[in-house]
């Protein structure tokens, strides 16, 4: 059956079109339709909306419908546009997270900012079909505009001493659930919520066993995510500690202020059992059913967000608080893992990442701060190593089931054979009492046959993890870098000079990185692996400059409310993966989380930034430090880009490279 719109240029009140509505909710059969019965569609494709400015490509981009923006470019779509607001249809799409739609954009030519007037030269992000993103400098235009940051209020969040937070969030945090904030049964109830406007409808979470007799009213429908506005209870112990949830509604025409209709109920020390101690699960969205008042039947459930965060008790005094590894007006460079991660491509001399010896090279070349990842063994030793699972044992195992002597022998093992005792020279040092005296003398760590046949039956083993499976094996392998056993977080504050600051990556797992990675849903238990880490640096991090970072916002949080001697940067992979959390799939929500929660700043996944340099000032102008991460860092053009906007700080595996670049840049 074929569909006619004979009225397509007809708008609502707003100047909304029909092909305008089709675009926004993702109806591609609608938009084509549409498409194809328009007598005039180049007008009806350009023609914007009132209250924004926006074009049916620009809704579309807004929202990530990458089908329906093939099909208006495809259509004929106007680029050349800038909404109220002044934003670009590529800003919004990098924004928001949907980076297929803004390579879609750049690969149809789209610009960062189209204006009559222009000042300067800035350069422009451009991808052709098929190919990875990569910077074009051709057709180039500078304005000196800047996006206006809207405001944000922080939420001043802080531990009270002696007593542990509870932060509750109604509404699941993970965006990969189907679940709701508020089921009911009963659908009379949406429609009285809907429709009767003199009765409010809402839910009431008051806390026992807190020291707060308060309770919290929460309207339905929710018109947003609360995800950055939790509710916040202190309590001595949180095994006490009893959530209770009441869906009410209050009426003029009732004659009372507030009728509860069903109530719910949560005791703490439950959701957390099932686990070994000091153990939980990465699992912190919590459903609970709602029984109807007076028949105690099931009417329906609040699904909510629980996190609990005890006070850090540090035995050492505290250092003196640290400035961070960033200075005005200037890019510093950052060493990605010490001199660089480790990479299976081999075009250059590459010394294993996270090694004492790749740090002090990465210093040396030029790199103010080197950057690491700081995870525990089964036994809770902070040790320096940035994937989750160890591919080198032959299997996906994670880190933290492996102790710390096993976890070290991995690495050990590689050492060249003569650095390594045989079975029987130990049996008769051991007999004779020696104390080391007569072990061999080690020996330049040149790779002969029999250590290329050790490291080869270790690539074998490797090949059939779930990285190795995707041709990613890129552990420090002897033959393929300068290979070092790894480090453990003590290691590197004891050997390397105060000189060379540290931006501490503190790693533990999110949910969906779990998911992805085919992992268990438990991890250490978030307080006590933070803790760990705390107390190795507060005893002896000295006069070192240090910041502390995370991808996980749980983690971020966590550092926030136990400590403010060292600044937190949240890092973020801006939509370039599907994250299961809304604080970790965009540079919107990277910059909404971390005001939220009064961070120092933001390290994005560069490619946001070289597509639209605009970006990087906006989240400068809303009172971020902004560093960035990622392949294009290495690359001379894009690093000059982020620079020249303003980059606070860019994290490069080619050391002496970017440096050099900055350095002829700036004189």
């Amino acid at each position: 059956m074929s569909v006619h719109y004979t009225d397509t240029g007809l708008r609502d009140s707003s100047g909304r079109t029909i092909l305008y509505r089709a675009a926004e909710d993702g109806h591609e059969n609608a938009v084509k339709a549409i498409l194809a019965s328009a007598a005039r569609k180049q007008d009806l494709l350009n023609l914007a909306e009132t209250v924004n400015g926006w074009t049916p490509l620009f809704i579309a981009c807004v929202n990530g419908r990458l089908p329906i923006v093939k099909l208006l470019l495809e259509a004929g779509a106007e680029q050349k546009l800038c909404d109220l607001a002044g934003w670009t249809e590529k800003e919004y799409a990098v924004f928001r997270g949907h980076m297929k739609v803004a390579e879609l954009l750049a690969a149809h030519g789209a610009s960062d900012y189209r204006a009559t007037e222009s000042s300067g030269i800035l350069r422009t992000g451009i991808v052709r079909p098929g190919e990875p993103l990569k910077c074009a400098l051709q057709n180039q235009t500078r304005i000196s505009s800047r996006l206006e940051p809207s405001e944000m209020t922080p939420n001043y969040y802080r531990m009270q001493k002696d007593s542990s937070q509870i932060f509750v969030t109604i509404g699941p945090s993970n965006t990969r659930s189907n679940l709701k904030p508020v089921e009911l049964t009963n659908q009379s109830f949406y429609h009285d919520i809907i429709a009767n406007r003199n009765t409010r409808f809402g839910v009431m979470v008051k806390a026992g066993g807190t020291k707060s007799t308060s309770a919290h009213c929460i309207e339905l429908p929710m018109l947003g995510n609360m995800i950055n506005k939790p509710l916040q209870f202190a309590t001595e112990d949180p095994n006490n500690v009893t959530l209770v949830f009441e869906l009410f509604r209050s009426s003029p025409t009732s004659g009372k202020d507030i009728q509860v209709i069903g109530t719910g109920m949560a005791l703490l020390k439950c959701l957390r059992q099932g686990l070994a101690p000091k153990r939980e699960s990465l699992i912190r969205d919590y459903t609970v059913p709602i029984l109807g008042n007076g028949h105690m039947t099931y009417i329906g459930s609040v699904t909510f967000n629980l996190l609990v965060i005890t006070p850090f008790q540090s035995l050492n005094s505290s250092p003196r608080a640290s400035p961070g590894f960033w200075k005005d007006a200037s890019t510093q460079i950052v060493g990605h893992r010490g001199s660089g991660a480790n990479s299976t491509a081999l075009s250059n001399l590459q010394i294993g990442e996270n090694t004492v010896q790749s740090f002090l090279t990465a210093s040396s070349l030029g790199a103010s701060c080197v950057e690491f990842d700081v995870q525990l063994t089964k036994d809770y030793v902070p040790v320096v190593f940035h994937d989750f699972l160890v591919m080198e044992t032959g299997g996906d195992v994670p880190l933290h089931t492996l102790t710390f002597d096993q976890f070290m022998h991995l690495s050990r093992s590689q050492a060249p054979r003569s650095d390594i005792l045989s079975s029987a020279e130990v049996r008769y040092l051991d007999k004779n009492n020696f104390n080391g005296g007569l072990r061999p003398k080690p020996r330049s760590h040149s790779v002969n046959i029999y250590d290329d046949y050790r490291s080869r039956d270790l690539v074998e083993r490797m090949r059939y993890t779930e990285e190795g499976m995707h041709n990613n094996i890129k552990g420090n392998l002897r033959g393929h870098s300068i290979q070092e056993p790894s480090s453990t977080l003590e290691q590197l504050l004891t050997e390397l000079p105060e000189s060379i600051a540290f931006n501490l990556e503190v790693k533990h797992p999110m949910l969906w990185e779990a998911e992805d990675r085919g992992m268990q849903f438990d991890a250490i238990e978030l307080n006590f692996f933070v803790d760990t880490i705390l107390t190795t640096i507060f005893r002896l991090c000295g006069n070192r400059n240090i910041t502390l970072s995370s991808f996980s916002p749980e983690v971020c949080i966590v550092l926030a409310c136990k400590q403010e001697t060292f600044p937190i940067l949240f890092i973020n992979k801006a939509g370039s993966v599907p994250a299961g959390d809304i604080r970790a799939g965009s540079l919107q929500g990277a910059i909404e989380f971390a005001k939220a929660w009064n961070l120092a700043g933001i390290v994005m996944l560069s490619d946001p930034f070289v597509m639209c340099p605009r970006l990087l000032t906006y989240a400068k102008d809303s009172g971020l430090v902004v560093g960035s991460y990622g392949n294009l860092n290495d690359d001379t053009d894009c690093a000059l880009i982020q620079a020249e906007a303003g980059l606070d700080a860019i994290m490069t595996n080619k050391v002496r490279l970017i440096s050099e670049t900055l350095a002829k840049a700036k004189s």
